[in-house]
């Protein structure tokens, strides 16, 4: 079953290539581009609903393109956040915490972009717990407690838990490697896990983030 989101976010890191995060960003309810991101969300087949960011990315032309479009700009000055940042907040505004919302090309250029991005998910999910960091390999998902439970699409399905919180306790089902018992001091610690039947579950005390290949399916619950 492939997913339903209300609204795609469009990074302005490495282009979507993959089905699954292409399918979200031409059939997502609303599209936001993060300044520059603009150009690439056109070359790959729909005009944005609105482009949110510091206004420095916009390119050469970019304001008159967009104004000759109809794309409307919201620009944000202040500097403690990234063009993300700016834009999950514009998605929340204008659409509500409750929705599904997609972020995109948020991974493959910069990797201390790449790894910032992906942990602001543990925040953004405060605001919007139905938010996730979709890339051409699998998706980032923050899980808060008491935890998730996946279906799989196909046994031995690649599965990573990052725990940014010290001490957090987690147990599992469906692992190949359960995380009972295990000692969350490192990021590394429960990474490279994989999915051993039709579904896995994960319970958990803190926040954490889940990766998943894209041969697992939808959270069920």
């Amino acid at each position: 079953m492939l997913e339903i989101w209300e609204v795609a976010i469009l990074a302005n890191g490495e282009r979507p290539s993959h089905s699954i995060p292409l399918r979200a960003l031409r059939e997502a309810g609303k599209l936001i581009a993060c300044d520059g991101a603009w150009r690439t969300a056109i070359e790959l087949g729909r005009r944005p609903d609105v482009v949110v960011g510091d206004g420095d990315s916009l390119g050469d032309g970019g304001r008159d393109e967009l104004a000759r479009l109809g794309v409307p700009i919201v620009e944000c000055g202040e500097q403690d956040t990234n063009d993300l940042c700016k834009a999950f907040r514009h998605a929340v505004r204008t659409c509500g915490g409750d929705g599904r919302i997609a972020i995109l090309g948020a991974t493959g250029l910069r990797e201390d972009h790449a790894i910032g991005n992906i942990f602001h998910l543990v925040d953004f999910a405060a605001a919007a717990p139905c938010v996730a960091l979709v890339t051409d390999h699998g998706v980032f998902e923050p899980v808060m407690p008491p935890g998730r439970t996946w279906s799989v699409r196909q046994e031995g399905c690649a599965v990573s838990v990052f725990a940014p919180f010290p001490g957090t306790r987690m147990t599992s089902e469906g692992l190949r490697w359960p995380l009972d018992g295990v000692t969350f001091d490192s990021l590394w610690r429960g990474t490279l896990n994989r999915a051993d039947g039709d579904s896995f579950a994960i319970r958990t005390d803190r926040p954490v983030l889940v990766f998943r290949e894209h041969c697992v399916s939808h959270a069920l619950a």
